[in-house]
């Protein structure tokens, strides 16, 4: 089997997203298929990135374009990005199979209208999708016509799933939910951390506040009830908003609130805080959730992506209505009252998150990979 990944994150040397499709090219290619990697990034290169080279992958990554205004004059006219000269190394890999891994619903259009002309047989993943992502007439029709071509469409949410048909104004037949897998050595429940009469609330995630609204969480910290409490805030992860945010909480005089950098091990955020808080104004299906809840930590979220459809309200943790200081602030204070509650509903966020996630992800997107191309030989 012949199988070219894409991935078309940009901006990030990692993400979440970057989970699923890696470690499926890396089984497949120690399972002897022949494997090539495309990546939308200009070097320097994540080593996650590079590392996929130990398993015998081809990789190649992004040639910086020049074009020029020519660029922006094609995509005015005809509403597809330009062609790029590694349109032609995908030819040449003559492929059973492309796996588009994209953030948004348009991320991968180009590579999808290019598999779709050339009759290659592709698979697109959704990692994120939103309400704010609406595709314009220009490109509506064009987008609707690459996803409804597409072998199999990939999705990580029921969320996600529906909204793309909505936004695309046609059902996907061709459609599926799969599941990323989590950066956690063990799925085993973690002892309940000492709070030391301090409860730690944990942040985690790409400094981002238009996505991830870290914005939100410090204003609710900012109003007074909150201001009198024992609460501490603790921020992990990175991106390129660190300094903004710092100036938020500088601007805000929340002592109370610390930028822990990324960590790697993701068992020990869990064994020093209480709570997960995800006020997000989008979303695919997090895995810093998923997380938490194979960890035992209960979490306050907001309504956006698959986030509903792991935590229940009031059971496992809390969910807000909307991505807003007021329903935000309305959820943490339900959370609040029921923190002794906190333990047990940790326990049922472990117990509900083994029996929904797959035991592995990766192995069964691989084995839909290959079906797929067993049926299109």
């Amino acid at each position: 089997m012949r199988i070219v990944f894409i991935t078309t994150m940009t901006g990030y040397p990692w993400g979440g997203s970057e989970e699923l499709w890696s470690r499926a090219a890396a089984r497949l290619a120690d399972a002897g298929h022949q494997v090539s990697v495309f990546t939308e990034q200009t070097p320097p290169l994540s080593p996650k990135f590079t590392d996929l080279a130990a398993h015998g992958i081809a990789l190649k990554s992004r040639t910086p374009p020049k074009w020029g205004m020519a660029r922006s004059l094609w995509r005015r006219l005809t509403g597809l990005p330009p062609r790029h000269p590694e349109k032609a190394w995908l030819l040449a890999q003559n492929p059973d199979l492309v796996v588009i891994s994209q953030g948004s619903i348009r991320d991968g259009f180009s590579w999808m209208h290019f598999c779709k002309e050339e009759q290659l047989p592709y698979l697109p993943i959704v990692h994120c999708n939103a309400e704010i992502a609406w595709p314009s007439d220009d490109i509506a029709t064009s987008l609707a016509s690459a996803y409804a071509g597409a072998t199999q469409v990939c999705c990580v949410s029921q969320h996600n799933l529906r909204l793309l048909e909505f936004q695309l104004g046609k059902p996907l037949p061709n459609a599926r939910v799969v599941w990323n897998p989590t950066n956690l050595a063990s799925s085993e429940l973690l002892l309940w951390p000492e709070s030391n009469g301090v409860v730690r609330i944990a942040s985690v995630g790409r400094l981002e506040p238009g996505s991830k609204g870290q914005d939100v969480i410090f204003q609710v910290l900012a109003q007074p009830v909150w201001r009198r409490r024992p609460v501490e805030l603790n921020l992990y992860g990175a991106g390129p908003f660190e300094k903004v945010l710092r100036k938020m909480t500088a601007s805000l005089q929340l002592a109370n609130v610390h930028f822990r950098g990324h960590v790697a091990n993701v068992a020990d955020i869990w064994r020093n805080n209480h709570l997960l808080a995800m006020p997000s104004r989008q979303e695919g299906l997090p895995l810093t959730l998923v997380e938490a809840m194979f960890c035992g930590r209960p979490a306050v979220v907001t309504d956006v992506g698959g986030n509903a459809e792991l935590c229940v309200d009031g059971e496992t943790g809390f969910i807000a209505s909307a991505a807003a200081v007021g329903p935000f602030a309305e959820a943490l204070e339900r959370a609040w009252v029921r923190q002794s509650d906190w333990p047990s509903l940790g326990q049922a966020a472990h117990h509900r998150i083994r029996q929904i996630v797959p035991a592995d992800p990766v192995g069964d997107f691989c084995e839909l990979l290959a079906g797929y191309t067993n049926k299109i030989c």
